[in-house]
């Protein structure tokens, strides 16, 4: 087998299409609605999650992978030399502690591969940005250190922004980090969001949604390094993901953009409509 095999959480919203496309290993998270628990990319996707949304009055709760699930998750690559475990930032989730804690302990135990963990600073397309570019330099033969040190260079350089059509979620979900004003719903304003240094900040207010939109395109028309992977994510709004693209591929025709729904763990707290823009500046 190869030398190193790349793992992320789910909650970087990376498809099964996606994966297989780029062999990279997804460890689920958990999404509890009521007595029901639910593993991510498993046995729920988005357009599930807003089909439960509707019928309930209150948001699931979500937990990162336990120690069991991350062991059983890296004993299926055994046969490599090293693992590399590129997790959610470590300022919104415990899964860098405990991934890393199931490596310290499987190693004690005499597991075969060098297992490594990185905390990414993002979540999201911004977590499988890193995730796919580790990816690609893994096939390459890149050791697991080499890989690392890539992303060094490129983890403080992920553009992600977006904006949600309501913050209800995600103020029911106490994930909206530095954001104020959230009561600007009731005026119609939003804010345009960013993930930087492992939390979501605030922007800018703007009136409206697609005045929001707008916001977000520009950022790209200004600080993108042209030419790159772009992901358009979308949490059930397909129509205004489309827009987005075509916006961005007129202003930069070589751009490798891709539209995907914001996965089930982020899309509990953005709710339906929100948009995101993630690429490289």
């Amino acid at each position: 087998m190869g030398k190193c095999r790349i793992f992320t959480n789910s909650v970087s919203d990376i498809t099964p299409e996606i994966a297989k496309e780029f062999d990279i290993s997804v460890i689920p998270d958990i999404i509890i609605f009521g007595d029901r628990e639910y593993q991510t990319t498993v046995d729920i996707d988005p357009p599930k999650l807003y089909e439960l949304l509707r019928q309930v009055d209150y948001l699931p709760t979500t937990s990162h992978p336990n120690p069991y699930i991350y062991s059983t998750c890296f004993e299926a690559a055994s046969d490599y030399e090293e693992i590399l475990c590129i997790n959610v930032s470590s300022r919104m989730s415990g899964s860098l502690s405990t991934a890393s804690l199931t490596a310290a302990t499987m190693a004690e135990e005499g597991f075969g591969p060098k297992i490594h963990t990185y905390d990414s600073l993002q979540v999201s397309y911004g977590l499988a940005y890193q995730v796919i570019q580790a990816a690609i330099l893994a096939k390459q033969g890149a050791t697991a250190k080499e890989i690392i040190a890539a992303l060094d260079q490129i983890r403080d350089k992920v553009g992600v922004y977006f904006c949600m059509r309501s913050l209800a979620n995600a103020k029911k979900g106490g994930r909206i980090g530095e954001v104020k004003c959230l009561a600007a719903d009731l005026m119609g304003i939003l804010p345009v969001l960013t993930f930087r240094d492992g939390t979501v900040k605030e922007l800018n207010l703007t009136r409206g949604f697609d005045r929001a939109l707008k916001r977000v395109a520009k950022y790209y028309f200004d600080r993108a390094k042209k030419g790159g992977m772009v992901f358009v994510c979308h949490a059930d709004n397909e129509p205004e993901a489309l827009k987005m693209r075509d916006k961005i591929l007129k202003a930069d025709p070589d751009a490798q953009v891709r539209v995907e729904w914001i996965g089930v763990a982020i899309g509990v707290y953005t709710g339906e409509g929100a948009i995101g823009l993630i690429f490289q500046e």
